[in-house]
């Protein structure tokens, strides 16, 4: 039983790595991108936490959305596939991204209605509009290149990019 167990927690944490690699660098540069584009050049530990959070709330989501059978919808062919899987991820990183703005207004104004009502004035919506394309845009070239070592194997993929060959 605890074999089992342990089993499937190394899958899981093995299968959560590589997405919250690429979303950890991907939300430190958006964040970065945010703070200069707000003239507040400090980036603090909050923001980098921030970040490191969010990337492992993605990776989690990701996670959620490739064990639902809505995820192979469009498995017949790769760009489908691809654009699908894009458009699923984008859709709850943007309820992730919402939620980050709404919870600190929701907070400092008394409750959901108020926090919601204040997300009209206090946020950046080009700037969230802008920042939602860029994690678009990360994740479309995720599930490209998720696709395409599926379809190719890592080993190949390994071979390909880094010129390692198996021994």
């Amino acid at each position: 039983m605890a074999g089992k167990i342990g089993t499937a927690v190394a899958k899981e944490i093995r299968e959560a790595v590589p997405p919250t690699i690429f979303f950890l660098v991907l939300f430190h540069m958006l964040g970065l991108t945010k703070a200069v584009a707000l003239s507040d050049y400090s980036f603090t530990a909050l923001r980098a936490a921030g970040a490191t959070v969010g990337a492992l709330l993605v990776a989690k989501a990701i996670l959620v959305v490739e064990a639902l059978p809505l995820a192979k919808l469009f498995s017949r062919r790769r760009i489908a596939q691809v654009l699908w899987k894009t458009l699923l991820y984008s859709a709850m990183v943007l309820l992730f991204r919402l939620a980050e703005d709404l919870v600190p207004l929701a907070w400092k104004h008394g409750g959901l209605a108020a926090g919601i009502k204040a997300m009209s004035s206090d946020v950046a919506w080009p700037l969230f509009a802008i920042l939602s394309l860029w994690v678009s845009g990360g994740l479309f070239l995720y599930c490209l290149a998720a696709e395409l070592i599926g379809a190719m194997g890592s080993r190949r993929v390994r071979e390909h990019f880094f010129g390692v060959r198996p021994a």
